[in-house]
């Protein structure tokens, strides 16, 4: 069995892929130790788009590059694990951010039974 001891930190453009993002997120929220948001887009663009959507997030990357924003990540989170969920953004974040794991959004939507796409219907948002 996994353990939950985990560090997750999503980019937004992994979440702009998913088809119900804020049901991923919260979904996420349940079996992680720390989430947050990491993106190179910048900072108040990325602030009012968490605000909008409504993440309850523990981190955000703030006014960095994405292996600057990783690395502070692991320096103020301590847990077994640490996984960034991604488009991709991980070829330079690997060679520089030792003790991530990159998982192309695509793998962490078929292992969290998450619904890849970019528009849900009426009918994927009903309660």
């Amino acid at each position: 069995m996994p353990s939950n001891d985990l560090t997750l930190a999503i980019s937004l453009r992994a979440l702009d892929r998913l088809a119900r993002p804020k049901r991923a997120f919260d979904d996420a929220v349940t079996w992680t130790s720390h989430i947050g948001i990491i993106s190179s887009e910048p900072s108040f663009i990325e602030r009012r788009r968490v605000r909008e959507a409504g993440y309850q997030q523990d981190f955000l990357s703030g006014p960095r590059t994405i292996e600057e924003a990783l690395a502070s990540v692991r320096k103020h989170f301590e847990t077994q694990r640490y996984v960034f969920v991604g488009i991709d953004e991980p070829s330079r974040a690997r060679e520089t951010v030792p003790g991530w794991t990159f998982q192309p959004v695509t793998d962490a939507a078929a292992a969290a039974d998450w619904r890849v796409g970019t528009t849900p219907s009426a009918e994927d948002e009903w309660p």
